[in-house]
């Protein structure tokens, strides 16, 4: 064999090992970034999870103040006497719902659809879905049902309307949700 052919066997086999090592390289360095953006994006989820709980937290609360005032007071008889009070507890109500939207935007990206190898974060993603949905439903409920105490108010009662309108919410915001698509809306029924 001559010094020639020995001289390019030599460097195509450098060439062979250079192509392996770069390939190898790649897939490594591919695999450590996505290990590190799924290892990221399960802390983020820990994180916005506990804040998204501390204000989920705050809504049985918040409900269970709106019943008192509101609910167990709901009588035609009471509607002059009590609006104002009613409309100031659905504003309290509705500011803690807002807090829970709030926090639940980052949670929305990083929970539906996705899932993570730890089970703790898996979990997390499922308490968000559950609670969100709890929370909205309920809420959206208990509106509907005022309304509509409201519309009886109005008819039957021939109440007035303008002294004491129903209470509005932006239906782009607040309505009905199954963020799990699982068939069932949490609060919604019961």
């Amino acid at each position: 064999m001559g010094k020639n052919k020995k001289i390019a066997v030599f460097l195509v086999i450098i060439g062979i090992v250079l192509l392996v090592a770069g390939g190898t390289y790649t897939i490594v360095t591919k695999m450590n970034k996505e290990k590190k953006e799924i290892e990221d994006a399960q802390n983020n989820v820990v994180d916005k999870y506990k804040k998204f709980k501390e204000e989920a937290d705050k809504f049985l609360d918040a409900r269970k103040e709106y019943q008192n005032i509101v609910v167990e007071d709901l009588f035609v008889e009471s509607v002059e006497e009590d609006y104002e009070e009613w409309m100031k507890s659905f504003d309290k109500y509705q500011k803690v719902v807002d807090a829970v939207i709030e926090k639940a935007k980052d949670l929305s990206k990083l929970c539906i659809d996705k899932t993570y190898p730890d089970k703790a974060v898996m979990t997390n993603c499922q308490s968000y879905m559950i609670n969100y949905e709890t929370v909205m439903n309920y809420f959206v409920k208990d509106v509907e049902e005022f309304n509509e105490f409201m519309n009886e108010y109005y008819e039957d009662y021939k109440g007035n309307k303008t002294l004491y309108p129903q209470y509005r919410l932006d239906e782009n915001v607040y309505h009905y949700v199954d963020i799990n698509d699982d068939g069932e809306y949490i609060g919604k029924d019961k």
